[in-house]
């Protein structure tokens, strides 16, 4: 990654917790690996796909949530609980 795309990562994932590459890098591993989880249990569990749409707005929430917003009301309730997965992983990353 370049230095850019580390500022706006750490920009949109609330740049106030991730202060070096090193955090960066195990933050965005474990939420790939969270969504992949997340992704083959849904799938597992209801047939249902998860898209990378789905992915996107569910990092929008992320962004929302650690901006301070609202919380974003017309998620599906698969993108709803991918963002609290994140969420969740962010608070615990934090917590460390």
């Amino acid at each position: 990654m370049s230095d850019e795309e580390y500022r706006l990562l750490i920009k949109a994932l609330g740049g106030q917790i991730l202060e070096d590459k090193e955090n960066v890098n195990s933050v965005v591993k474990n939420l790939i690996n969270d969504t992949i989880h997340f992704r083959d249990k849904l799938k597992e569990e209801t047939g249902q796909i998860l898209t990378v749409e789905d992915t996107r707005r569910a990092l929008d929430a992320l962004e929302t949530h650690l901006n301070g917003e609202k919380f974003p009301s017309d998620l599906t309730p698969e993108q709803k609980a991918l963002a609290q997965i994140f969420i969740d992983r962010i608070i615990l990353f934090k917590l460390q």
